[in-house]
C-alpha cells in the first residue's frame, strides 16, 4: 500500500536559522523572531531540543495536544519529535534556546547528554513551569546571547549552555515532587527511551522488561511508583498519542493510519482508539479539524 507523506512540517535547526549561523545551536530573544515564527499557529515538529522562556506576554502554547497558557516567566520544554504551535495575544519578550543533539557530539560529549536533564527526558510529563528566579535566568540567557554574537570559542558557549541547563534543572526540581528513587527514575527513563524506539511493533510488557533485565512485575511496580500507572497504560498512551498526531497532521486515511501503526484489523483499531480517547478516529479528526478552521 502506498503511503502519503506525514504532514506536520519538520524543522531542523539549520532550516530555522539565518544564513551563516551555527546550524547546531541558537540563542536569541523571542521578540526578535521573524514574523513567520512569532505567528506560527500551525502545528509543526522540531528535530532539536528547545527552551522557550517568556519574561512577558500572553497567549497559548500547544504541545502534543496539550494547550497551556503563556504567562510572564513561563518556561516551556520541547523535545525532538513533539508537535507544537503557539498563538500570542500580547507582545512577547524573552529568550529561545535551541540545541541540536549533534552540538554535544561536536564537542566530544555524548549526543544523549541532553536527555540526562529531567525536563528533556522521555519521562518528563511537565512541558511548562513558572520560573521562580526569572532575573537570574534572564541574565544567564543574556550572557550566552552576547558570547554567541561575538563568535566566542565553542567551549565557552558549551559552558554557558550548561549553566542555563543546570539553572533550569534547579527550577524544574523546585516545581515537581520527585517520585521514587534515583534508580527507579533511571529505569523509567530507559523504559520510555525503549518505548520510543519500539512502540510501533512491541507493545508487550515482557519485551521491555527483558530489554531492561528486570522482571515484568518489577517494571510494573517501578512505573506505578514513579508515574502512577502500569507499563501497559504507558504503552497505550504512547500509541494513542501517535494516532492523534497522524489523524490531525497527516494526509493518511484511517485505514492507512491503522496499517502504519501495526493494526491489521481496522475494526479493532477503531475500538482501540475510541476506548482510550472517547472518539472514533473519524469523529476525532472531524471535530478537531472543524475547531481549527473556525
Amino acid at each position: 500500500m502506498s503511503k502519503t507523506e506525514i504532514k506536520p512540517p519538520v524543522f531542523d535547526l539549520a532550516e530555522s536559522l539565518p544564513a551563516k549561523k551555527d546550524p547546531l545551536f541558537y540563542v536569541g530573544r523571542l521578540e526578535d523572531l521573524p514574523p513567520s515564527f512569532r505567528e506560527y499557529d500551525s502545528s509543526h515538529r522540531h528535530t532539536y531540543f528547545a527552551l522557550f522562556f517568556f519574561r512577558e506576554g500572553k497567549g497559548t502554547h500547544t504541545i502534543d495536544f496539550r494547550e497551556m497558557p503563556i504567562d510572564s516567566n513561563s518556561l516551556f520544554f520541547l523535545k525532538p519529535g513533539q508537535v507544537h504551535s503557539w498563538k500570542f495575544q500580547k507582545q512577547i519578550r524573552g529568550y529561545a534556546l535551541k540545541i541540536a543533539p549533534e552540538f554535544y557530539s561536536e564537542l566530544g560529549e555524548t549526543m544523549n547528554a541532553l536527555r540526562e536533564f529531567p525536563f528533556f527526558s522521555f519521562e518528563n510529563d511537565l512541558p511548562k513551569i513558572t520560573v521562580e528566579d526569572p532575573q537570574r535566568l534572564s541574565s544567564d540567557f543574556q550572557r550566552l546571547a552576547e558570547e554567541h554574537g561575538s563568535a566566542s570559542d565553542p567551549r565557552m558557549l558549551f559552558a554557558l549552555i550548561q549553566v542555563i541547563l543546570h539553572q533550569v534543572k534547579k527550577e524544574y526540581e523546585n516545581s515537581v515532587r520527585i517520585l521514587g528513587t534515583n534508580k527507579n527514575s533511571s529505569v523509567v527513563v530507559s523504559f520510555q527511551g525503549l518505548l520510543e524506539e519500539h512502540f510501533l511493533k512491541e507493545r508487550n510488557t515482557n519485551f521491555y522488561s527483558r530489554r531492561l533485565g528486570i522482571a515484568p512485575n518489577t517494571l510494573n511496580r517501578i512505573c506505578h511508583d514513579s508515574l502512577g500507572k502500569s507499563v501497559k497504560s504507558v504503552i497505550h498512551e504512547r500509541v494513542t498519542l501517535e494516532i492523534k498526531r497522524l489523524l490531525l497532521h497527516s494526509n493518511l486515511n484511517i485505514t492507512q493510519i491503522s496499517y502504519e501503526l501495526g493494526f491489521e484489523d481496522i475494526a479493532y483499531f477503531s475500538r482501540y482508539f475510541k476506548l482510550r480517547s472517547g472518539f472514533s478516529p473519524e469523529r476525532f479528526r472531524e471535530s478537531r479539524t472543524k475547531n481549527t478552521t473556525k
